[in-house]
This record gives structure tokens, sequence and C-alpha cells, in this order.
């Protein structure tokens, strides 16, 4: 499976919820987490994996998506057994290197920043008037057993009006060359300068 990377369009792959829960104001235990969601060649979504390796038959498949597909999202659910009922998915850019693009990265709005499984997770919140804006990774070097990286966001002249949300992830196996226990620390420019995030890679 590609993934494209620099997209920043975000796809909302389910919205599903049951009207009596809604109607009634009960909500039931519904786990939000990154996930893999993958599609079978008639285009439904039929499996969901979670960054700790359980997978899920999902009980009330999704039409009409691509065929044979992984994605990657934040996914809301109910887990009984081994099946889930999927209440809602939002489709996460999985982030790769563009280092050669060579911009230097536009300040955003972090949320938060997290390691889950073998991705280190982003829950941005950068503000927009609709534009598309670009997304990846910069790599900057290592300096003794810690592998440096830049989250590349790029504005492209889109007004700074209004928040809006964005999941993404970068897999923590696209450093193949740094060896397992090793570090890996994400830089991110921001409005308030720049933050760091240190992570161990599994």
């Amino acid at each position: 499976m590609k993934y494209k990377y620099l997209i920043f369009l975000i796809v909302c792959l389910v919205s599903s919820c049951k009207k009596d829960d809604e109607a009634s104001g009960f909500y039931p235990n519904v786990v939000t987490e990154f996930a893999i969601i993958q599609t079978d060649n008639a285009g439904t979504m039929t499996q969901l994996t979670t960054d700790d390796n359980r997978t899920y038959t999902i009980s009330n498949p999704q039409k009409g998506y691509k065929k044979n597909v992984k994605y990657r999202a934040v996914c809301g659910y109910i887990p009984d057994g081994q099946t889930a009922y999927l209440y809602n998915a939002t489709e996460a850019h999985v982030l790769r290197d563009s280092t050669e693009l060579a911009y230097e990265p536009d300040p955003i709005k972090v949320t938060s920043v997290w390691q889950s499984g073998r991705y280190i997770n982003m829950h941005l919140s950068p503000l927009t008037q609709g534009g598309r804006q670009y997304w990846g990774y910069r790599c900057d070097g290592v300096s003794g057993n810690t592998t440096h990286i830049t989250l590349h966001h790029r504005q492209n002249g889109d007004p700074l009006s209004y928040t809006t949300t964005v999941y993404a992830s970068i897999p923590i196996d696209d450093f193949e060359t740094v060896p397992a226990v090793d570090i890996i620390t994400l830089h991110i420019k921001t409005f308030d300068g720049e933050q760091v995030w240190t992570f161990q890679k599994p």
C-alpha cells in the first residue's frame, strides 16, 4: 500500500450513529483511537487494526471506498469480542519524507503529539480559509543516538482565518537506519516558537 503524502484534504470516511441512542441521550462506550481500516476487493471496509495489533471485524461494513486499500484513521468504535461497531472514522495523513523539497516550515498550532505502536501521531489545529496546505517531514540529521526530524508544514498562501483539525502520523518504520531503542526527536514550528517531542524507537 502506497500512501500519498503532502495532501491537505480531510476525508470523513464514516459518520454513523444509532438514532435511537441520540434521541434518548444515551451514548455507548465508544473507544476513540488511531487505527488502520482495511477494505476488501469490493471496496467495503471490513477490518480494523489498532496500533497495539488488536484486529476486529467491522460489524457494520461500510461500502463505496477504494478496493484493497488500508486507510489510516482516527476511529470511534465499540468493541465486542472479535468484532467492532464503527461509529465514525476521520482519515489521518500518513506523512512521508519531503526533505528534498527544501522549504522552511510555516508555523502551526499543535493540540497534542504522542506515540502509539510504531507511529508518531499528531493532532494539529492549522489556521485556514479553505485553501490547500501541504504536509510531510524533514530529516535534519543524527547526533549521537538521536535522529532529528521536523514537521514540514507549508501554509501555501492559505489565509490564517479559522481553526480546523488535522490528524497526521509518521511511521517509525520509515527510519530503517535508526536502531531499536534509539531516540527520535520531532521538531514543530509553532506560533510560540519551536517545540520538541522525544520518542524511543520500539
